[in-house]
């Protein structure tokens, strides 16, 4: 699937507002400092606040049921994206698909998030015209890892094409976590 450079852009741009809300950063200390795992659904329930609330006012649900292309998937009839989201001034049918992983092991939230992309991929294009498919991962910082160079690794071992200039890596200000999204 293609990834568009105006698709990119406005995904960055959310989530870079997104972490710079100091009650999601307060939120990340509260879980590194505690180890809380399993932090997902409150991640994902705090971004569908933030977009109820964003400037931008975009069209979104979170977790709809969409079907398979049964050429493509032989075992389950429906998924459920993360996020479907459409910003204003986009056609008025077509979606960016977003899924979201945490991991305290950076190298399994990277494969859990290629996964994904392909569970995505196999939607119907009946049922949800997507304008792009993107991963977001939330892992512990390491100074000492090429994040990039992993993601490269992990989408060729899967066969995905690396959009290097649509791939976004960044340390979360004032918290012990990054992200990743691509």
């Amino acid at each position: 699937m293609k990834k568009p450079q105006a698709d990119f852009e406005y995904m960055h741009g959310l989530l870079k507002d997104f972490f710079k809300r100091p009650n999601i950063r307060s939120a990340l200390r509260v879980i590194n400092q505690q180890e809380i795992t399993g932090w997902e659904i409150w991640f994902q329930i705090e971004f569908a606040r933030f977009l109820a609330e964003h400037v931008s006012e975009p069209e979104w649900q979170r977790e709809c049921a969409v079907e398979f292309d049964y050429r493509r998937e032989k075992l389950r009839y429906f998924f459920k994206p993360d996020f479907i989201i459409r910003k204003k001034q986009w056609a008025r049918e077509r979606f960016v698909a977003l899924e979201i992983k945490q991991h305290t092991q950076l190298g399994n939230c990277l494969t859990n998030m290629v996964a994904d992309l392909a569970k995505v991929a196999r939607i119907r294009k009946s049922e949800l015209d997507l304008r792009s498919i993107w991963a977001l991962g939330i892992f512990p910082y390491d100074q000492e890892t090429d994040v990039r160079e992993m993601i490269e690794a992990k989408l060729e071992g899967a066969g995905e094409t690396y959009y290097k200039a649509r791939t976004a890596t960044e340390r979360i200000p004032r918290t012990a976590f990054s992200y990743a999204l691509f």
